[in-house]
Parts: structure tokens; sequence; C-alpha cells
């Protein structure tokens, strides 16, 4: 599935800024937002998966931006350098088993296939009159547990075609110039024995050198941090609760509200977003009636866990700053009594003397 970026509107509560209908705004959330739901599995419930991402943006004529990235199950591990036309490693260990002279080579053929795939975007956009902006995402994907690796594009976030065997082939269901191009591609032998090379030794062998080396890495576990808050809701007589997860790995995670034991209907999750050291973070909203609050919890599921749950319950979380907040307001107040006392003594003290 290709997905755009989109954090739940809440029931009732309305989001600030509201929809925007702008071309543009499609393209920024394309850019914040890689492949969310391509299958990368965790490592401890699936064989892992290495797929490179790739998006393209073209603005108009002669203006492109394009980001990429390669992933080891849900680990960061490559990104593409525009400027120096080379790959960056995320790990120490990211190079996998290639050489140094293998890894040259492999970057000069992405550098020379990302060039002659944006002047083809180029070119059929003026002969199918294609108005800009242009968004293309490519996927690159191989599995241990599958013998066929992927090659896979989509245009405007929609599938277009694909390259499998040693042949592009357009989507189910596109458009007839998904056909045509296909057609067109297809007349490039070259091209297509050199994808055909890629996806069939090059990445199965890359995979096996990347397990080895980044296997700790990837079979991590780690667990994550929990808080709860609220927000105003617009709504009258509604509060917003929101339960944050982060900082957890790996990805697979089930987060609910709950009450008495029982799950709460009606919750919204946000998107599973990456954080910067590889782990990940989402949110999870409860819109409810003001003062129905007692007894609610948030429930977290994951495999750090060894096979218990986490839960944290609303009333604690909420009361306990209270209680806090009011300790401390009775300490400064003791404090002030006692200041004043001391201060009277010494003044009369002081009095005495003279």
């Amino acid at each position: 599935m290709w997905r755009i970026l989109q954090l739940p509107a809440a029931k009732n509560c309305s989001a600030p800024g509201g929809p925007h209908a702008s071309q543009y705004l499609t393209v920024l959330l394309l850019l914040l937002r890689l492949f969310e739901g391509w299958g990368v599995g965790t490592a401890s419930q699936e064989p892992p998966t290495f797929q490179c991402q790739f998006i393209f943006n073209f603005f108009g004529p002669g203006w492109t931006q394009n980001l990429g990235s390669g992933w080891l199950g849900d680990v960061e591990t490559h990104k593409w350098d525009l400027q120096t036309s080379s790959v960056i490693f995320l790990w120490p260990w990211a190079r996998g088993h290639l050489s140094t002279e293998q890894w040259k080579w492999l970057q000069s053929i992405i550098e020379t296939f990302l060039t002659s795939f944006t002047r083809d975007v180029q070119d059929f956009a003026k002969v199918f009159r294609k108005d800009y902006p242009i968004v293309i995402q490519m996927r690159v994907s191989y599995s241990q547990g599958s013998p066929v690796s992927f090659f896979q594009l989509a245009f405007q976030g929609t599938d277009f075609l694909s390259f499998q065997g040693d042949l592009w082939k357009p989507a189910p269901g596109s458009e007839s110039i998904s056909q045509n191009i296909s057609s067109i591609l297809n007349q490039d032998q070259g091209t297509r024995l050199m994808l055909q090379s890629l996806l069939n030794h090059t990445l199965p062998q890359f995979l096996d050198g990347l397990l080895d080396t980044g296997r700790r890495d990837i079979e991590r576990q780690v667990r994550p941090e929990v808080w709860l808050s609220s927000s105003p809701c617009p709504t009258s007589g509604q509060l917003k609760l929101l339960c944050h997860v982060s900082g957890f790995y790996p990805k697979t995670v089930r987060v609910t509200w709950i009450k008495d034991g029982q799950e709460q209907p009606g919750i919204q999750t946000s998107d599973l977003l990456p954080n910067s050291d590889g782990t990940w973070w989402l949110q999870v909203i409860l819109i409810l009636e003001a003062g129905k609050a007692a007894n609610l919890a948030c429930r977290i599921e994951h495999s750090s866990f060894g096979g218990q749950d986490l839960i944290r319950y609303w009333a604690k979380s909420s009361t306990w700053p209270l209680a806090l907040g009011f300790s401390a307001v009775i300490a400064v107040v003791v404090l002030l009594v006692f200041g004043v006392i001391w201060w009277k003594n010494q003044h009369r003290s002081y009095e005495g003397i003279m």
C-alpha cells in the first residue's frame, strides 16, 4: 500500500489548521513519510526484509528533489547523499560483506540509473502531458522468506508499474499510460538485464551479508517509555486523553485504552513514526465525556515486556502531579511561617541588646 502521512482527526475535536488541498502539501507529506505498510516486519516474527526506497519529486521541468534510504527490517541502514552521489552508511556494519570496490561499482550503477530515470520521467511528462508536481515512489525489496525480489513504482501515490522476471508490467487496474510506458521501457534490453542481475543475485547476496554483520542490532529489544496527557477539546463537556509510547523496538506494538479491563471503542491511533535512534513512536487518543475518566488506563503490548502488558492508569497519572504540587505549596507555606517566627525572634533579641 502506498500511503501519505495522516494524523487522526479527533472525533468532535477539530485539529488546528484543518485540511489543505494544495498539491504541494501532498508532496511535503510524501517527503515526511516514506512507505508505511510495505511489509517491514520484525526480526522475531518473520524473515527480515531489506528494501531500498526512493521518492522522486518533480516540481517542474529541471526542478527535482529526491530522497533515498535503505532499511533492514525496522532499522534504517543507508541514505543516498545527493550532494556526493554516494551511499551514507548509518551503522558500522551497514557495508555487509561487500568490498570497497564493490560498493563503488554499486554506487555508480545507482547514480547512472537515477540520472537516466529522472531524464525519462521528464520526457514522459512532455509526451503524455502530465502536470507538475509529479511524485514517483520506488521500492526495491528482498526477503529471505521469499525467492523473489520486488521492484515497484507508484505515481502520485498509486500503484503504477513493476519489474517482474525480466519485463516491466503495468499495475493491475492502472491507466493506459502505465501500459504504454511499460512497452517503451521493455525496449531497453540493457537496463532490463542489469535490473535482473541486481534483483536476482546482488540483492540476495547483500542481504545475507547484512544479516551476518547486523543481526545483533536488528534483533534487540528496547522497552518503550509511556506517559499520559490531556489536551483541551473545543466541544463542551468532552475530554481528550493521549497515551504517548516512545523509544520502543522492534516496531510491532499494540496500544489500547481500557476501562475495568475492557477495551474502549473509538480510539484513534497516529501513524507509527521513527525516532532518530532507530526506535519508534506513536500516540493513541481517546475522546470521552468529562467526568468519566475514572478507572481508565492505557495498555501497551510489546515483545520487550516478555509476554507481560504494561498498564498506565489515568487516575494515578493525573492525581500524582496534583498531589505533589499541593505538597509543594504546603511546604512553602510552612517554611514561610517558620521564617517569619525566626525573624521576629531575632528582631526581639536585637531590641533587647539595644
